[in-house]
């Protein structure tokens, strides 16, 4: 009886360590995993980094071409207002030229910073729906580390039953 007795143990230590070797290979596969999802988690928050540095220089650029837009409409004011005397005399002043040839170039201006402006804002557009994407692979992330948990859990959960018997 005591051989019987042995050769059961013997049997349950053997299947006991094919199983805790089986559980080893898992946690070393989930620890790869883990390690893939920190990747891409650093990944994703550099993304997310350059975002904001897009949308930082959009903000800026719009303030730019704000202040531009109001400096033409000072100029254009100024030259409408250099064209006439004092006396009531409608006559031509020597700076109004200059005024309009300012004018002339801050248009161009604001019509290169506005090609800009659209520019980064469609690339803006771009760079937030990729950060949308990369937070729903974020979130996917997370929940599959959860899950993940959750059965390792179980696991160690199975074997302490396993344990008792």
């Amino acid at each position: 009886m005591d051989s019987i007795a042995n050769t059961d143990l013997l049997e349950s230590v053997k299947r006991l360590v094919a199983e805790n070797k089986s559980y080893e290979s898992r946690l070393e596969d989930y620890a790869r995993i883990i390690y893939s999802r920190d990747s891409e988690i650093e990944m994703l928050q550099s993304m997310l980094a350059e975002a904001n540095e897009y949308r930082s220089s959009l903000d800026e650029q719009v303030k730019e071409l704000k202040e531009l837009k109001r400096s033409m409409i000072d100029i254009q004011r100024q030259a409408a207002s250099s064209t006439y005397m004092v006396n009531g005399k409608q006559q031509r002043a020597g700076e109004s030229v200059s005024l309009e040839a300012q004018f002339e170039h801050l248009k161009q201006d604001y019509a290169f910073l506005q090609s800009q402006l659209t520019d980064l804002q469609s690339q803006l557009l771009e760079v937030n729906n990729r950060n949308m994407l990369l937070m729903l692979q974020t979130s996917r992330v997370a929940e599959l580390e959860s899950l993940l948990a959750i059965f390792e859990q179980s696991n160690d959960t199975s074997g302490l039953d396993d344990n008792r018997i």
